[in-house]
């Protein structure tokens, strides 16, 4: 089933908006270019749908019913919101402006730490950064470029690999290898990316068991585990291409030997059926530019 659910009929939302706020079908036909029977036949669809009155018809027009208001006020808002964001899309298209797309790991722990460098180095960029980690349902008409972690080559769209990770537990200095601890906590995902390597792949990939008695912290997302991990939390797997920094700073620490290799690329993507405007090649020339590790 689609993450939207069973949505209403849109039309008739949009019938229902300019009939609750005018507090008329006819004044709503008028502005809608429909005929009142038109608006009172997209109403009674809504109502159909809802299972609701939301309209108590009386002599002289309408009014709304309690179940109505309350509709009434939350379609407003909705509907708002709707126009706000396309709206924004729309005029998003300047010369210096340029959408890029990413995971919120790669956002919090890659982009985060290099925006003052990209503004520096290219004057008058006007950047949106697009945070989803829902990339199945990312259309190609949402970004201009985007990064992302992907088990296998993405298709519609073309590809510079910028690095194939390496996965290794880290913790901040002064902790213990993690074998040594006999009952580490393991800081993890809460809902781990289905393309995403956790606690378990490692395991496996080292030959290694989890020990009996350990304690597992799980969190909402990779930057709050790498947070957690920086303040002597835990043990967190650490995803050598996102925490680059921290590990030449030394705020957190290989804790066992094995690194393991991860089975995807970290890819930067370029819808393939559009014209590249100049903005784009310079942000992508710069992001490739800046990536730390680039081997494919």
């Amino acid at each position: 089933m689609s993450k939207l659910g069973k949505l209403p009929p849109l039309n008739a939302l949009v019938v229902f908006e300019a009939a609750s706020r005018l507090g008329s079908f006819s004044r709503a036909g008028l502005e809608l270019g429909l005929t009142q029977s038109a608006v009172s036949r997209q109403i009674g669809k809504l109502e159909a749908f809802i299972g609701s009155k939301l309209f108590a018809r009386a002599v002289h027009g309408v009014r709304l019913t309690p179940v109505g208001e309350a509709y009434a006020a939350d379609i407003s808002r909705v509907l708002g919101e709707v126009a706000a964001v396309t709206d924004g899309v729309r005029t998003w298209t300047g010369a210096r402006q340029i959408t890029v797309a990413c995971s919120r790991g790669i956002a919090d722990q890659w982009f985060m730490p290099r925006l003052t460098r990209l503004q520096h180095d290219i004057p008058g960029l006007e950047l949106r950064l697009k945070v989803t980690d829902d990339i199945m349902h990312l259309r190609l008409d949402e970004f201009d470029l985007a990064v992302f972690y992907r088990s296998e080559k993405p298709l519609g769209v073309n590809t510079i690999v910028l690095g194939r990770e390496e996965i290794v537990p880290v913790a901040a200095p002064g902790f213990l290898p993690l074998m040594d601890v006999p009952d580490p906590v393991i800081i993890g995902i809460e809902e781990t990316l289905r393309e995403w390597q956790d606690w378990p792949h490692w395991w496996r990939s080292a030959g290694l068991t989890a020990p009996t008695d350990q304690r597992r912290w799980l969190l909402g997302d990779y930057g709050l585990c790498v947070a957690a991990a920086m303040q002597g939390g835990g043990y967190v797997l650490g995803w050598t291409w996102l925490i680059r920094e921290q590990l030449e700073a030394g705020t957190l620490v290989p804790m066992h030997e094995h690194t393991m290799k991860s089975e995807g690329r970290f890819y930067l993507m370029r819808p393939a059926d559009r014209h590249q405007r100049r903005i784009t090649r310079e942000v992508a020339d710069w992001l490739i530019a800046n990536n730390v590790n680039n081997e494919a």
